[in-house]
């Protein structure tokens, strides 16, 4: 199953690898990243968790803000009725989140971020088995279950863990996000910089919208840029609050981790592919559904654009993406985003 869709993967990277050569020539006035991808877990579980998506260590300038508005839409089936853990998640999340950064002094910047999730049914069930069977990839038991149903069940040992039986729409938790970049003062030849995060329990835990606890976490993002290529390198760790629902299967703490590559074609368009994920956040479970790490391969398009008109300095977008690589485990089928922000 893997190898299946390792091949289909390995197709993509060599159309990208056959494109960028044609585009190598295009003019650029500057060298500047505008990635990595604003992506993260979809996985419904997951998405009740602290999350630190990889970005770019380089902080704004002093006295900058940042408005971005980022949307995302995921399909989710993870069907296992046999394990220990009984796990039935079926169903499509739409999550829509906006994020107001500030720059305190040009090392350090502030960001709070405030998420709106909805989940239901959805209607993209019968295309993604069409998808699957058109390239040879596996189902992961979606035929053994009818369309655009709607599921959010977890049982341990004949206990309800979870159980929502009506979609829902509101508040998911935010998270308030501190950078420090210290590269500068260390006269290092690439970007480093630190990130603290706290996740406040502002969801309703009652309907899956959050785990009505504290997280906290801890980041180092590494960027260097070689002319038009820029690398950037993600390792963190998130220390998590007992979830009432989860306690008896969740870990207190998983690591994050992230590599991104964008080739930069014109000043304001790139290509980004990259592989971010985290350890398990459960214990105590025999389904991979569970056990296994979290592994989202995104692809997409980044760009920003100068203005300054009236009071904005800079208009910036990002299209992706997101693919799991391995037929079973918590990734969700697939992810599109769409961000646009500006800073002024």
């Amino acid at each position: 199953m893997l190898l299946v869709r390792i091949a289909v993967l390995k197709k993509i990277f060599i159309l990208i690898l056959l494109f960028l050569p044609s585009l190598s020539f295009a003019s650029l006035t500057e060298y500047r990243p505008a990635g990595p991808l604003n992506a993260r877990s979809q996985n419904p579980l997951y998405l009740q968790f602290l999350a630190m998506p990889i970005e770019s260590p380089q902080t704004l300038n002093q006295h900058q803000f940042e408005t971005k508005v980022s949307t995302t839409f995921s399909n989710a089936f993870e069907y296992d009725p046999f394990a220990n853990t009984i796990v039935n998640l079926d169903m499509e999340i739409w999550r829509t989140a906006i994020a107001f950064a500030y720059g305190v002094t040009d090392e350090i910047d502030i960001q709070i971020e405030i998420p709106f999730i909805t989940n239901g049914g959805g209607f993209l069930d019968s295309f993604i088995q069409w998808y699957h069977n058109l390239f040879g990839l596996p189902n992961g038991g979606r035929e053994l279950v009818g369309n655009n149903e709607f599921h959010y069940d977890l049982i341990q040992g004949g206990n309800n863990l979870l159980g929502y039986t009506n979609t829902a729409f509101g508040f998911s938790d935010i998270t308030l996000r501190f950078k420090y970049i210290f590269s500068e003062r260390l006269r290092l030849p690439f970007f480093l910089a630190a990130t603290g995060y706290v996740k406040l329990p502002t969801g309703q835990a009652s309907k899956g919208l959050g785990s009505g606890q504290l997280d906290a976490g801890m980041s180092l993002f590494g960027e260097k840029s070689i002319k038009r290529f820029h690398f950037v390198t993600q390792v963190g760790v998130a220390v998590l609050g007992k979830s009432n629902a989860l306690n008896p299967i969740q870990k207190r703490a998983f690591f994050s981790f992230g590599q991104s590559v964008e080739f930069q074609i014109l000043d304001a368009l790139s290509v980004i592919v990259q592989l971010t994920g985290n350890t398990s956040a459960f214990k105590n479970t025999n389904t991979t559904v569970l056990s296994d790490p979290v592994l989202d391969l995104n692809i997409g398009f980044a760009g920003a654009v100068p203005l300054q008109h009236w009071f904005i300095d800079e208009f910036f977008y990002q299209w992706s993406f997101s693919e799991d690589i391995m037929s079973r485990g918590p990734s969700v089928d697939f992810s599109v985003l769409f961000l646009m922000g500006v800073r002024y």
